[in-house]
């Protein structure tokens, strides 16, 4: 992608809104499911292996933990790491 092109992305993701009509029953609700696939992501960047710079995080992978707090786990780990990354990769 060019700069101008990852600018329009990136502000597509920032002021991108939908509206929520409804929700599914509680047991319906646990995590998501699809994403992008482990295989395409670096486990210890949790950086893309098609895109550099590109970083990915909690229900955007594609996998789905066990209940009972692993999701929400999954999520705080892999953000913190895309995260810390990122932001190492911004003064190289």
């Amino acid at each position: 992608m060019t700069p101008k092109e990852i600018k329009a992305f990136a502000d597509f993701c920032k002021n991108f809104s939908f509206e929520v009509n409804g929700t599914h029953p509680l047991d319906k609700a646990f995590v998501t499911g699809g994403g992008v696939s482990t295989k395409e992501i670096n486990p210890k960047s949790m950086e893309s292996k098609l895109t550099k710079g590109l970083y990915f995080c909690g229900e955007l992978i594609d996998y789905n933990g066990y209940t009972g707090g692993y999701n929400i786990t999954g999520a705080f780990v892999t953000g913190h790491t895309a995260g810390q990354h990122a932001a190492a990769g911004l003064h190289t």
